[in-house]
């Protein structure tokens, strides 16, 4: 009798056995390395990509924290090695804007709560014995910290198109995608200029200095928040620009030369990253080295 009074009821059925069955979410199980849970999710296959999105997602216990691609003054620089992956020519690990953490030895930069780590991948050529597949295979190197500080590191297998489109996976990877630093433009927020502050000096003790850099930013009308993030070349050790001054949309950084390293070329690179109200822009700079002092 219920179904004569529903006759609409056998065509659903009916339609919902003839839809093809959506694969399961691509993702991997959770790892966890102290107070810090990781795993790896991906969209699923999609038009514009046989591989779809992939990402890295880090969950933090209450007090813990997690460190950008460079640590700052103290930490342990989060990196990830894809190598060992079939179908995929590329892959590179993308951060969105972090935040700075103090404490009265040093200042970090870190993400705490959950932090969406995309992976921009390139679509390679299969192999053959893969039957098609692309597998996407990770090796996480990070460290979490609280009270004590725990290196980190996790191994992950996912395969990439062997599954339906996964919506929530997609949204938190383009959400995370989103917040990423993008070149600068013309028009603020925006590096403005990088000028060395204090030249290199030797006290009367022998010990020299490196000096100092003057980093002076552009903010557009009405800006709240801002931080500016540095990383030198590989083997760099410096610092966290500070905040010196700010009047109306001009505001400048210091940050000392020290632990500065330069690139093989003998250039001195420093990538900075400004954060202003949660939009962030990255520009790149070959920064001289000072005279002898």
């Amino acid at each position: 009798m219920a179904v004569a009074r529903h006759p609409a009821l056998p065509a659903v059925l009916i339609a919902l056995l003839l839809c093809p069955a959506i694969a399961p979410a691509a993702e991997t199980e959770w790892q966890n390395v102290a107070g810090a849970h990781v795993r790896v999710i991906a969209s699923g296959a999609q038009d514009a990509s046989p591989v779809g999105d992939a990402a890295i997602q880090i969950r933090l216990d209450p007090g813990w924290h997690t460190y950008w691609r460079f640590p700052g003054e103290a930490g342990i620089p989060t990196t990830a090695d894809f190598a060992g992956s079939t179908g995929i020519e590329g892959a590179r690990l993308r951060f969105p804007p972090p935040e700075t953490y103090s404490d009265p030895y040093s200042t970090s930069i870190v993400y705490r709560d959950e932090v969406v780590l995309p992976i921009d991948l390139e679509a390679g050529k299969t192999d053959g014995s893969a039957e098609g597949k692309a597998t996407l295979r990770v090796h996480l190197v990070f460290g979490v910290c609280r009270e004590i500080c725990v290196p980190g590191e996790a191994r992950f297998e996912l395969p990439l198109n062997a599954t339906g489109s996964d919506f929530a996976a997609r949204m938190a990877i383009a959400s995370s995608r989103l917040t990423l630093p993008r070149p600068q433009g013309e028009a603020p927020p925006r590096i403005a200029s990088v000028h060395l502050s204090e030249v290199a000096e030797t006290s009367e003790g022998g010990k020299k200095t490196e000096g100092k850099l003057a980093i002076s930013v552009e903010l557009p009308a009405g800006a709240g928040d801002l931080a500016l993030y540095a990383e030198g070349a590989p083997g760099s050790y410096n610092g966290v620009p500070k905040l010196v001054s700010r009047q109306g949309d001009v505001a400048v950084f210091s940050l000392p030369m020290q632990g500065l390293q330069k690139a093989k070329d003998g250039s001195r690179p420093l990538s900075l990253v400004l954060v202003v109200d949660g939009n962030a822009v990255e520009h790149q700079v070959d920064v001289a080295a000072p005279p002898p002092g």
